[in-house]
């Protein structure tokens, strides 16, 4: 699913079997209540270009990244679980007109991965708890 220039409140997403990113968003303003992103081919989210996230509640299982915020996105998590990943949170500049990117989680359980959290200097991942 890949959403740009849009302000969207998103009560439910389920993917499965996405053969790139479950769910890329960039350029707006998204709320999601729920998310379920199972078998992903890359990430199980991507938020990018000065978007904001919201997500309530959310699982990713099987990507390579659960999920990935660059380039001046704002990511805020309430409550998530990400399974069989090989990064479960990157934040990072990508494209050179942009800054870098923050990822804030309230509560995160995350299990079955390589790298937990992989930032640049101009970006910032914090988890609050770990559950």
């Amino acid at each position: 699913l890949d959403i740009d220039f849009s302000k969207l409140n998103i009560k439910n997403i389920i993917i499965n079997n996405a053969k790139n990113d479950c769910l890329d968003v960039s350029f707006g303003d998204y709320n999601i209540k729920q998310a379920s992103l199972n078998n992903c081919g890359d990430k199980g989210m991507s938020i990018g270009e000065k978007s904001k996230l919201n997500l309530s509640n959310g699982y990713i299982s099987k990507s390579n990244i659960g999920i990935a915020s660059k380039d001046d996105a704002r990511t805020n998590v309430q409550k998530i679980k990400i399974e069989n990943v090989n990064t479960c949170l990157a934040a990072y500049n990508k494209k050179k007109e942009f800054g870098g990117s923050k990822i804030s989680i309230s509560k995160l359980n995350c299990s079955g991965f390589k790298i937990k959290k992989q930032f640049d200097e101009l970006s910032e991942i914090s988890i609050l708890q770990e559950y």
